[in-house]
């Protein structure tokens, strides 16, 4: 009987051994679950920080580009003719030459001009998106450069015009978009612009055109009436 208890006994313990095994294994299982699931949350975390912190600089840097190109429109206001041409052929003394203002004269230079449609809608011909658009890329100097092209991976600006009547100049409105890629995230800053059109008091007849080929801002060479006075303000 002994040895038969002796026999049981052994049977029993090599069978809750295997048991132990068993519970270890299925207890392995859970933890090594939770450790991933702990991974995998953090991950998500992770990257949603990231995606988080990525539209902000995004959304920063399409805000402050596109205030540098609204400073850059509504800053210029000519005295009188003889500025603005001094400002066109960059004298010495100018105040505002085109070297450093190529987006108001590209403007100045294209808008009410053939090669650059105004915008009406898209079912009136040669007024849509595909003709009156007109989209830049931005080249970064000066400043903070290597910051800016570390946030984004693109940047670009649309701009397009409309207007009432093409003979009238008064109170065209433009659009300026800003668009700032990085990651997959994407910005957008719009602004409007209204512009107001006088007439320079020292502007003499048969003295109101002037022709310049400087492709900065006008590559088709187009003429513009130097008797006028443009100034852009900002609507939003």
């Amino acid at each position: 009987m002994k040895l038969i208890k002796r026999i049981r006994n052994k049977k029993l313990y090599k069978d809750n051994r295997g048991s132990a095994m068993i519970v270890a294994i299925v207890v392995s299982i859970i933890v090594i679950t939770f450790t991933l699931s702990l991974l995998l949350v953090s991950y998500s975390l992770f990257v949603s920080n990231q995606r988080k912190v990525t539209q902000s600089q995004v959304k920063e840097l399409s805000k402050s580009i596109n205030i540098e190109i609204g400073d850059e429109l509504t800053t210029p206001r000519f005295d009188d003719k003889q500025a603005l041409i001094d400002g066109i052929n960059n004298v010495d003394g100018a105040d505002y030459c085109s070297d450093d203002y190529n987006m108001w004269y590209y403007i100045r230079y294209n808008m009410f001009q053939t090669n650059w449609p105004f915008y009406r809608d898209e079912t009136t011909a040669g007024h849509v998106k595909t003709n009156a658009y007109r989209y830049f890329k931005i080249n970064l100097t000066g400043g903070n450069t290597s910051e800016y092209a570390a946030i984004a991976d693109d940047i670009s600006v649309c701009m397009y015009w409309e207007c009432e009547e093409f003979d009238i100049k008064d109170e065209a409105l433009l659009t300026v978009e800003v668009t700032v890629s990085k990651g997959g995230q994407t910005s957008t800053t719009t602004s409007y612009y209204e512009l107001t059109v006088n007439k320079f008091s020292d502007a003499a007849s048969g003295d109101m055109e002037n022709n310049t080929l400087n492709e900065a801002f006008n590559p088709a060479g187009n003429k513009i009436d130097l008797t006028e006075d443009w100034t852009w303000t900002r609507v939003n």
